[in-house]
């Protein structure tokens, strides 16, 4: 396998790399959204919690092709890690619930990478499934947060007064970067975080999404021209 078969340069590499093995606790669980096939984020977490010498991985992939491709590939590429990781099969709403169910109440996310579809509103699901497991000083990721996929979360996280949120510009994508600094927010900063959101939802294309069947509005996409298909499904 190729490493790095994603979308991370070196610089967000270095990034997530450093999530894990700079954190001031050694992370005991990290969560990530979107494997893709294995060669990026997902590599650079096993790797760094393999050198911490704890931690496990648990990465959740939606496409079944992808899926079985990432699995064999994590096997030959960080063999000697394989033991901290466990593949999720399905779409993150639905995975998420059960898996925090089966790890139990007082499991906490130390780490998580969200990087999975281009609908902005999967990552606030994501996001709002797991806030309360993130420990005061946990760490959330997020890729293309300059893309439509983080066009949402980005500037929800930043109304909520509990998270300090950094962007790294160092690609055109963007990573996002933030740390929880309480364990909620104040009742004001969520007002504002909702009124936000709703204000996101009312966005013409974002309307019109959640009304056609997905299978209408792929079609409609086919039939754009590349460039204006690229910049209304991922917002490039």
């Amino acid at each position: 396998m190729i490493e790095n078969n994603g979308q991370l340069n070196a610089e967000e590499r270095r990034i997530v790399t450093s999530a894990v093995r700079e954190a001031s606790t050694k992370p005991k669980v990290v969560l990530e959204v979107g494997t893709w096939l294995g060669g990026g984020s997902t590599l650079h977490f096993l790797r760094a919690l393999e050198a911490n010498g704890e931690g496990h991985l648990w990465g959740i992939e939606a496409d079944r092709g992808i899926y079985d491709q990432m699995i064999a590939n994590i096997r030959d590429s960080a063999p000697e890690a394989a033991h901290r990781f466990t593949p999720l099969f399905g779409r993150s709403q639905d995975v998420i619930p059960q898996w925090l169910t089966e790890q139990g109440p007082k499991t906490s996310i130390d780490v998580a990478f969200l990087d999975g579809g281009d609908n902005p509103l999967e990552q606030i699901t994501e996001f709002r499934l797991i806030a309360d497991r993130i420990p005061v000083g946990g760490q959330l990721l997020a890729h293309d947060a300059n893309f439509r996929k983080g066009k949402w979360l980005r500037p929800y996280l930043q109304q909520l007064d509990n998270w300090r949120v950094e962007i790294h510009n160092v690609s055109e994508e963007g990573l996002l970067s933030a740390t929880k600094l309480a364990p909620a927010p104040s009742e004001t900063s969520q007002r504002s975080a909702a009124a936000l959101l709703r204000k996101l939802r009312l966005n013409p294309v974002e309307c019109i999404g959640s009304i056609l069947p997905r299978s209408l509005c792929g079609f409609l996409l086919d039939l754009m021209p590349e460039k204006l298909r690229l910049r209304v499904s991922q917002g490039r």
